[in-house]
């Protein structure tokens, strides 16, 4: 079943659902189910809201990834209820380690709402939205208009071999500056000589660059040689990661 409510323009991924793909997914569902995430208590209750929130809460930095699906099964204490995200040809989103996006736990029952768009099927096709993220704009703000804030925040001290998706998250949290004006992070890429020019800055609501209180941004740059395949599927074709 595809929930009507949801865009159907090709041009956001939509890709039409059909039988033999249903059944593929659930396949490869049930094989790769040791592999994805699963919550260890069992719900009481799961409602419509919930799972569809999640699709949006949870969706992977991943330009790969363009709908979601919905797989019920029979559950001796109730239903197991998992959801993984597809890309445009409705194949399972993976990591670079080979698990896949998405998550699975087990309910006692599902709300009226969930149960009725279950119908009398156990998969629901979700085709998800494109973030709208204003990433030209930011981009050319940042390395134009905000050039001269850039060379106040830290010189570049080193060349260093690889930048991982890990460590970026890393620096976000405990980097993050005490200032109650910062909202987001951001990362920004730049082609270089030597590899890759990256910025991490911290952005308040509007995505401005937030700044200290003698006018420098918060944040840092450097030179990486290279990438983890994690970091690059989630610049996918753009050059800006923004975290929220």
């Amino acid at each position: 079943m595809i929930p009507s409510w949801f865009s159907k323009d090709s041009s956001e991924g939509y890709k039409k659902i059909t039988r033999e793909d249903e059944q593929r997914i659930v396949a490869q569902f049930k094989e790769l189910s040791p592999r994805i995430l699963a919550k260890p208590e069992i719900q009481a209750n799961i409602s419509f809201d919930e799972v569809i929130s999640y699709f949006q809460s949870d969706r992977p930095q991943n330009s790969a990834v363009k709908n979601g699906a919905i797989i019920r099964q029979a559950h001796a204490e109730g239903q197991v209820l998992g959801q993984v995200f597809l890309d445009r040809n409705n194949q399972i989103v993976c990591r670079q380690d080979g698990s896949p996006y998405g998550r699975q736990l087990v309910a006692n029952e599902f709300d009226k709402k969930l149960t009725d768009t279950f119908g009398d099927k156990d998969f629901i096709f979700v085709p998800l939205k494109e973030k709208n993220l204003p990433g030209d704009r930011i981009e050319q703000d940042v390395f134009t208009q905000f050039g001269e804030l850039l060379h106040d925040l830290l010189k570049l001290p080193e060349v260093i071999p690889e930048m991982t998706y890990d460590n970026a998250i890393k620096y976000f949290v405990s980097d993050r500056p005490n200032d109650s004006k910062i909202k987001k992070g951001g990362i920004l890429r730049k082609s270089h000589l030597q590899g890759y020019h990256i910025v991490q800055m911290f952005l308040d609501e509007s995505n401005e660059l937030v700044c200290d209180s003698l006018g420098k941004p918060y944040g840092r740059q450097f030179i990486a040689r290279k990438l983890d395949q994690e970091l690059q599927e989630c610049f996918g074709e753009k050059d800006l990661i923004i975290f929220v």
